[in-house]
């Protein structure tokens, strides 16, 4: 395909997965997607190959082309209209509150690709409200199990699928909304699929699939073959798995040759009791966010972009752990401390493009109960201090690495729930010190305004630093803790407890590093 073409239609399909985001967000119910976009979207073609995706959430995006792959095949026929929702994460999936939606897309009764997007529902189901318990030791107590099934058969909804979801989540008619939402957005997606069909012809569109997936795959092996050869490896430390208050160490050695790069985990540690476990494809997704981070931002992402990648995660580790092991921490946490060891095992090969280590979480809180007869659950990442970068000061209060999400407007949080937003204010001093200092930590205090209502909190940092790189100084580690008729209790970084009324949550985020001396 002539290169005018093929940068023609790349732009044209890139835009149909941001298209799709604008009108999930819009049509939303959840807080959670409508202020937060929790959610992301992607276009694959007719094998299951991703072709293209909005600029939405990393370790949603790397993990999808898993969920398809195994989703479609579930499946003898597909037909025109069907919709397909998986939340599983042993089969491709990320964890339980994330809800997969797949839609066939056909032209002139072919298949010719899907139209795919993953949302994060604030409630489905488990041992506490959010789906995100501090505490779980199998996946059974986090949530709804969802296997590949029709939730649209021939465009008609799949009413049981329906009610089964309902049946088992604390917030049903947001839940309803949310998944309609999505349903929404796919239709959208097909349609502008074959709109471009339409214009361009479908031999047009099958050769662009082939062209620019081979054009990722050429520009990627380039850019990794211009990295030094050699064998680099890195450790680091999660605080605890939730349960125990043991460290968990994640290991990483990454061989580059040629244009092609090995990364292998092994030394990685097995997998834990508590719910710091990583799905498969969650490894996956983070190694090929770091790929795209230290190679060229410029290249179209899609299938092509991982074929030069050769990835090794031994079975039975905290990176690829079997069932029913307890995941819900695994896509939040733990993905952010991978992206730290590949990085920090990286900064030899590529100093000038890997910055000191970002915030290392994604600082999880739900907060739910019951106001006025209704179930509510409220749930929200909290930004950090980003790394300090080779040539600037890190970003202060800003979500870093695995998770791309804006944060909740305090009107929408205080509107939606009967909560109330005390502080949200920028910590002084929490970046490390350097040539180039590290971004600054946020401080955000929630006052609980109804009775028995419960907390549940995933988070890291709390023990060890976001380390600083060349002489740069730590950041500031986070801290959690309540204040409970004017007294603090300390808070770990993993933990479901009651809350009373008045009680007031405080979650103070880890700065980032600071870089050089």
């Amino acid at each position: 395909m002539n290169p005018i073409t093929l940068e023609i239609l790349k732009n044209a399909f890139t835009a149909i997965p941001e298209e799709m985001g604008a009108a999930l967000k819009r049509t939303a119910y959840s807080p959670n997607i409508k202020e937060r976009m929790d959610a992301s979207c992607a276009i694959f073609d007719a094998e299951g190959r991703m072709l293209a995706q909005a600029e939405h959430i990393p370790v949603h995006l790397g993990s999808m082309p898993l969920t398809v792959e195994f989703a479609v095949r579930h499946f003898e026929e597909l037909n025109e209209g069907d919709q397909i929702v998986v939340n599983d994460p042993y089969h491709g999936g990320s964890h339980l509150p994330d809800i997969t939606l797949i839609k066939p897309v056909f032209y002139e009764a072919e298949l010719v690709g899907y139209a795919v997007n993953r949302a994060h529902h604030a409630d489905v189901g488990g041992m506490s409200p959010g789906s995100m318990p501090g505490d779980s030791t199998e996946i059974f107590q986090e949530g709804l199990i969802i296997p590949p099934c029709k939730l649209l058969i021939k465009g008609k909804e799949n009413t049981d699928v329906f009610e089964i979801i309902k049946a088992n989540t604390r917030t049903p008619t947001e839940r309803v909304g949310d998944i309609r939402a999505q349903i929404a957005a796919n239709n959208l997606g097909a349609i502008r699929i074959a709109e471009l069909i339409q214009k361009y012809s479908a031999n047009t569109y099958t050769e662009f699939a082939k062209g620019i997936i081979e054009y990722s795959e050429l520009r990627m092996r380039y850019a990794i073959s211009r990295m030094p050869e050699g064998i680099y490896t890195a450790e680091d430390f999660l605080d605890d798995d939730g349960i125990t208050e043991q460290p968990v160490k994640i290991a990483a050695t990454i061989k580059i040759a040629g244009s092609n790069i090995a990364i292998s985990f092994e030394g990685t540690e097995q997998q834990r009791k508590g719910n710091i476990n990583a799905p498969y494809a969650v490894t996956f997704s983070a190694v090929y966010y770091v790929m795209r981070c230290v190679t060229d931002p410029e290249i179209p992402p899609n299938h092509g972009c991982y074929l030069p990648v050769n990835i090794y995660v031994p079975e039975g580790t905290i990176l690829n752990p079997n069932p029913p092991a307890a995941v819900s921490s695994g896509n939040v946490e733990t993905s952010q401390r991978i992206v730290d060891v590949l990085l920090f095992a990286l900064h030899k090969a590529v100093p000038h493009k890997i910055p000191a280590q970002s915030q290392g979480t994604m600082n999880n809180v739900a907060i739910g109960g019951d106001a006025n007869g209704e179930g509510f659950t409220y749930y929200e990442t909290i930004a950090g201090g980003q790394g300090a970068l080779p040539h600037k000061d890190g970003e202060d209060g800003i979500h870093t690495h695995m998770t791309n999400t804006a944060n909740t407007p305090i009107e929408a949080l205080e509107l939606s729930y009967p909560l109330q937003v005390e502080k949200y204010e920028l910590i002084a001093n929490s970046g490390g010190n350097g040539k180039f200092r590290g971004g600054l930590g946020i401080r955000r205090a929630i006052k609980v305004l109804v009775d028995d209502a419960t907390l549940s909190i995933q988070s890291e940092r709390r023990k060890y630093q976001p380390k600083g790189l060349f002489g740069g100084e730590n950041g500031r580690a986070g801290k959690n803790y309540l204040i409970r008729n004017k007294k603090r209790l300390d808070l770990p970084s993993k933990v479901t407890t009651s809350l009373e009324k008045g009680d007031i949550v405080v979650i103070e985020t880890p700065g980032g590093g600071g870089y050089g001396t």
